[in-house]
C-alpha cells in the first residue's frame, strides 16, 4: 500500500512540475544600444547588450541602421551570434558625411525587440597622407626617389608615384611624373629623361 502511495506521490509532483514548466510566461527579449565608435567615411563600430532572453531562447542579434529614424530588421543589419550578453558590430557600407540612426535587436520564439536608438554622423574622406624618399642613384639623365602613403585617408589609393620638375618648387601631376602602382605603403620611382647640371623638384603624390 505504501509503494503505491509513494508511486502516486511521484506522478503527482512530476505532473505539477511539468504544469509549472508550461506555465512560464514567455516574452519578448530586452535589449540595449552600444555607442557608437571608430565612425570612418564608410564604416563604423557599434554593438548592443541583451540583457534578458524573455524566457525563449535568442535566436539571432545584431544592429540594424538606416538614415531613417527608428530603423528595423527590413533595413541594413548585421548578424552576431544569439544568446544573452554583450556584442560587437562591424557597421559597413555607409556614405560619407551622413547622420545615420542604429538599433540594437534581438530575436527570441516571441518576435524582435529593439534597443534604444543611437545617432552618429560618418566623416568626409580625407586626401592621402604621404612622405617623399630622398632622391638618389643620380645620373647626368636618371634617378631614383619614391614615397609612402601613410594613410589613404579612407578610400584605396588607385594611383601612386613621384613627380618632378625644373621650374617649379611644388610640381604636381600635370608635370614629369611616374606611376608606381596602388594602395597603401612605401613604394619606389624611377625618375628618367633628365638634363644634366639641372636642378629639379620632386614631390611624391
Amino acid at each position: 500500500m505504501k509503494k503505491r502511495s509513494y508511486f502516486i506521490k511521484i506522478i503527482a509532483i512530476s505532473l505539477l512540475a511539468l504544469f509549472f514548466k508550461s506555465c512560464v510566461i514567455l516574452k519578448l527579449p530586452e535589449v540595449t544600444t552600444g555607442q557608437v565608435t571608430e565612425i570612418g567615411p564608410t564604416t563604423a563600430v557599434g554593438g548592443g547588450d541583451v540583457t534578458s532572453d524573455g524566457n525563449a531562447d535568442i535566436m539571432v542579434r545584431g544592429v540594424c541602421w538606416d538614415t531613417r529614424k527608428s530603423p528595423d530588421l527590413e533595413d541594413d543589419r548585421t548578424t552576431d551570434g544569439y544568446g544573452t550578453g554583450q556584442f560587437t558590430s562591424n557597421i559597413t557600407g555607409l556614405l560619407p558625411e551622413t547622420t545615420y540612426f542604429v538599433r540594437a535587436y534581438g530575436v527570441n520564439s516571441e518576435g524582435t525587440s529593439y534597443g534604444n536608438q543611437v545617432t552618429f554622423t560618418t566623416s568626409l574622406y580625407a586626401p592621402p597622407e604621404l612622405t617623399t624618399r630622398a632622391v638618389t642613384k643620380i645620373t647626368q639623365t636618371t634617378a631614383s626617389s619614391g614615397g609612402e602613403i601613410t594613410s589613404d585617408g579612407g578610400i584605396p589609393v588607385t594611383e601612386r608615384g613621384v613627380c618632378w620638375s625644373s621650374t617649379k618648387p611644388l610640381p604636381d601631376i600635370t608635370d614629369s611624373k611616374t606611376t608606381d602602382g596602388s594602395g597603401s605603403g612605401g613604394f619606389e620611382s624611377s625618375l628618367a629623361g633628365l638634363t644634366g647640371n639641372t636642378t629639379y623638384y620632386v614631390r611624391a603624390y
